[in-house]
């Protein structure tokens, strides 16, 4: 608590209070004194308001009673043209604005402190992009703390969550929902160091097994027709989402079609190789989503502007 004197003519302005009591540091506050009713906030507000405006009313009026009989000193002088500070009502404004400004800069450090985001995205994108700059997009958002949460679902829905965004990959079109885009997806064959070896050529691409992160197969086949030799090949392998398709080529079971920001780590560790250097930038990218009514929160807007610098 901030002790104000009774006597203000005799506050010490360079520190709050000394303290004789035996055991106690010279700047520590007497014990005796924090059980000592203090004046209300709310009526230091008032009492500043007064101040700016030189006049009051109402509930208002009744705070500043309240201070003056508190300090049995009359804090403004009356008159028709308005109410001044007295010397004693300076000495007090001096002290009460120094006490309300601490208080809210405290309060304000105190709510970004606390400001949490709950974030849900896909596993894969998770693992391999969200992960690794995670400690990079804290230092860009101190004071927020982010919880995330994965799923294999690239659809966003907030229907019965306790979630404040989503990273997903899709084509940013969600009725009700607003996507910022944060990067494109961008494809190309990925498979072991051995197998790479044995691919030459495009063609030779047709008698290994592809391994797909979609039932649709419609990223290979999108890659094939921009791309590819002859005829797709036959053998398949169709997983759930990314991370298995493309750990599934690092054991060497098949070439997969990877996005060489989601396979940084293994390509420059060399467990993944990169056989051709064409990339196809497809349709879909990835996006920050939320419900449309979050878009103006500030702690998602500076989220949103810490992604957009890694992404």
């Amino acid at each position: 608590m901030f002790g104000v004197s009774h006597h203000l003519s005799h506050l010490p302005m360079s520190r709050i209070s000394t303290n004789s009591q035996a055991g106690y540091a010279a700047d520590a506050y007497p014990l005796a004194d924090l059980t000592k009713p203090l004046p209300s906030i709310m009526g230091l507000q008032a009492f500043i308001a007064v101040a700016q405006l030189h006049r009051t009313q109402g509930a208002v009026s009744r705070q500043i009673q309240q201070l003056e009989q508190y300090y049995q000193l009359a804090l403004f002088r009356r008159s028709a043209t308005g109410m001044h500070l007295s010397p004693e009502g300076e000495q007090l404004q001096q002290i009460a604005r120094r006490v309300l400004a601490e208080l809210s800069a405290f309060s304000q450090l105190a709510s970004r402190q606390q400001q949490v985001i709950r974030l849900r995205l896909p596993s894969t994108l998770a693992l391999r992009w969200f992960l690794p700059r995670l400690d990079s997009l804290q230092q860009l958002l101190p004071g927020i703390r982010i919880d995330i949460s994965t799923s294999i679902s690239d659809t966003p829905d907030f229907t019965g969550l306790e979630l404040d965004a989503m990273l997903v990959r899709g084509d940013g079109q969600w009725h009700g929902l607003h996507a910022e885009r944060l990067f494109a997806e961008q494809l190309t064959p990925m498979c072991c160091p051995e197998m790479a070896q044995e691919l030459h050529t495009r063609a030779d691409m047709q008698h290994h097994c592809l391994i797909h992160a979609d039932t649709s197969q419609h990223a290979w086949q999108g890659w094939w027709q921009q791309y590819g030799s002859g005829e797709m090949t036959g053998r398949h392998v169709v997983f759930d989402s990314l991370e298995p398709a493309t750990g599934a080529a690092v054991l060497g079971y098949g070439i997969a079609l990877g996005d060489p920001r989601l396979a940084h780590d293994r390509l420059a560790s060399g467990v993944l190789v990169m056989p051709f250097t064409d990339l196809t930038t497809c349709a879909l990218a990835y996006f920050l989503v939320m419900p449309e009514p979050s878009r103006n929160s500030p702690k998602l807007r500076e989220l949103t502007a810490a992604l957009l610098t890694l992404a």
